[in-house]
């Protein structure tokens, strides 16, 4: 229960906190030409917080002061306790020289966002509108601000350098709104989260349907498959601009997981094949996506082997390293791949073998305390041991328990989601899942989600059903809660592009990309399962944002040749970022642009998630 004491122009808001009475949490002051009112919902989480001026401004800023002292500062898909984890490139701190970082709305997942707490405190608070968002310490305690015009100062982040400050401008006016979220600890920022989302979540069609989705998808699957003059088959990584036309790219051509996903695109050829033998099509039709569907899971299992006899996760180069994120995916693919082939009649054995493979390999590798590694050196041995991304393992691990029923497994499951999940929860991020980074990110924290339902439906106890809520919330802060209007002759602006529903990739690379259409699934699953209807809209939100931009094979862009169809960018950049000195036919110059790079894995995971989804009607938006 919070209270407000009102000392002139100063607001101190105290919580009623048990025994021992009410105490400050936090303090707002009036400037002395405006009037400050607080509206408090009824269950105590969210203050609507209006300000009115007695004359239009053309500038205002705020400032809520907490009173306590906190262990997670948070600024969402930017900074994670001011991103003391990784060496790359990005905002590191709350300030610089003294001056606190100030980030623009479409650059944050909330608006103007900011939030701490500690374990018995916590307040968030977030904008409205074009603002922009700071939070800083003074005195190790919090504070908070939203902020109009448009601001980022004192400088702005890009790929490759540091831009000047930027100020924008805006018209006078008299009223700004702002949102103040108290909780015990991190309920805070789910309450911000919970807030923010209820605001702005409107129920819309795609602006593709599924069967569609589906048949452009398949197409560049196909398109994307190669074979090498040494016999080995697989899908390209994708295509990129060569200065004249569309090319596959020359080199790191072939992956089975993460960006490649060649496991995943197999996996779903065999489904088509399986659809279009069902629907009566012609045998020519069902069986190319069968024959190339087995000729690549063949290869990846029986040629891509280092000398050592390990499989291999990257094709090429030839030192390239066996890593966690793609050896998990790659496990979890060919138990399904098997299960899909012996519904068409096909006993591919070295599929389900090479599966076992790969949850012995893990085993093997596991320490005493739960951790696995993140990459190994073609030889098996250990490359790097750290990184929240060694979850990826748990996942075939558990598939493997379900499947047999052998504790060996399941053992192992619990122990190394128990090590990644304390890791997590002691921090409250995730590192290193998006390989090309290293820093906090989205990517790892995905297998604690995907892994906590997988230990649920293992063992059914209800506290891996929380944790991989509590992961949910986490992946949650990477999602934006509102649509940029981006400017008409920007590109994302010509296209179209509604930042609704997507996800950032991490602290140093400010981009939105689909990759959280991978875990739809489980999303869809945590609704159920919890009767939180929230999932499912943040879940039906992911492909609403991540079925934009897909080519149907006359798309064009910045003045390039059409599109392949069924391809699509890997990055939008809805925010300042990118090269600030380098603009190579327009790549990843400028702002409000995209990465001219059409890589496979958006095609992969669009075609994962139609065929774990029953009912297409429920992505179409003719369901709710």
């Amino acid at each position: 229960m919070l209270h407000i004491v009102d000392e002139g122009k100063k607001h101190i808001f105290r919580r009623q906190d048990g025994p021992d009475g009410a105490r400050p949490l936090f303090c707002i002051e009036t400037p002395e030409n405006a009037e400050d009112s607080f509206h408090i919902s009824e269950d105590g989480t969210l203050i609507t917080w209006t300000r009115r001026t007695k004359e239009p401004v053309d500038h205002m800023v705020m400032e809520a002061a907490a009173c306590f002292e906190p262990e997670h500062p948070l600024v969402p898909a930017i900074s994670y306790d001011g991103n003391p984890w990784g060496k790359d490139h990005e905002y590191k701190g709350l300030e610089k020289d003294g001056v606190p970082y100030t980030y623009a709305w479409h650059r944050c997942a909330v608006p103007g966002a900011a939030c701490s707490w500690n374990q018995k405190d916590g307040l968030a608070l977030f904008g409205s509108g074009r603002c922009s968002g700071s939070i800083f310490l003074k005195d190790q305690r919090p504070v908070y601000r939203v902020i109009w015009p448009e601001t980022e100062e004192p400088q702005v982040l890009y790929a490759d350098d540091w831009a000047e400050a930027y100020r924008g401008h805006m018209e006078p006016t008299d009223t700004f709104t702002a949102y103040l979220c108290p909780g015990a600890g991190i309920e805070a920022e789910r309450n911000m989260l919970h807030h923010a989302w209820e605001q702005n979540y409107v129920s819309k069609k795609p602006v593709r349907a599924a069967e569609e989705v589906w048949n452009l998808s398949t197409a560049y699957a196909k398109l994307l498959y190669t074979q090498e003059e040494d016999g080995f088959q697989a899908f390209s990584i994708g295509f990129s601009w060569d200065g004249k036309k569309w090319i596959k790219r020359p080199d790191f051509k072939y992956e089975i997981g993460w960006c490649g996903q060649n496991a995943s695109l197999a996996v779903s050829l065999l489904y088509d094949c399986q659809r279009r033998k069902s629907s009566g099509t012609e045998p020519k039709d069902w069986k190319e996506s069968l024959q190339i569907a087995v000729s690549v899971l063949d290869s990846w299992v029986e040629k891509a082997r280092s000398n050592d006899g390990f499989l291999l996760t990257r094709y090429d180069p030839q030192d390239s390293l066996i890593d966690a994120c793609n050896l998990g995916t790659y496990g979890v693919q060919l138990f399904e791949a098997y299960d899909q082939a012996r519904l068409l009649g096909l006993e591919k054995k070295a599929w389900l073998d090479a599966a076992f493979e790969i949850c012995d390999f893990a085993m093997n590798r596991q320490r005493l305390d739960g951790g696995i590694g993140m990459s190994w050196n073609r030889d098996g041995s250990a490359h790097e041991l750290n990184g929240t991304a060694g979850a990826f393992l748990i996942l075939p691990l558990a598939q493997a328990f379900l499947r047999t029923g052998e504790d060996r497994y399941n053992i192992a499951a619990v122990r190394a989601y128990s090590y990644y999940y304390r890791e997590f929860h002691n921090t409250g991020y995730g590192t290193s899942g998006a390989l090309d980074t290293c820093c906090i990110d989205k990517e790892s924290v995905i297998p604690l989600l995907k892994g906590g339902i997988l230990m649920y439906r293992a063992t059914g106890f209800d506290s891996y059903l929380q944790m991989a809520e509590e992961a949910a919330w986490y992946l949650s802060t990477w999602q934006w809660h509102h649509s940029v209007d981006y400017p008409e002759d920007s590109v994302l602006g010509m296209m179209h592009y509604d930042t609704f529903g997507g996800t950032a990739v991490s602290t140093s690379h400010l981009h939105i990309d689909d990759f959280a259409l991978c875990y739809i699934p489980e999303l869809l699953e945590l609704s159920e399962l919890t009767g939180n209807k929230e999932w499912k809209e943040r879940a039906l939100a992911v492909w609403r944002n991540g079925v934009q931009g897909i080519s149907d094979g006359t798309l064009q862009i910045m003045d390039k040749a059409p599109r392949p169809a069924g391809s699509c960018d890997e990055a939008y950049l809805h925010t300042r970022w990118g090269a600030l000195h380098r603009n190579k036919d327009g790549g990843w110059g400028g702002i409000f642009s995209v990465s001219q790079w059409l890589v496979a894995w958006p095609c992969a995971f669009r075609l994962e998630v139609l065929r774990k989804c029953d009912n297409w009607n429920l992505l179409n938006g003719l369901l709710q």
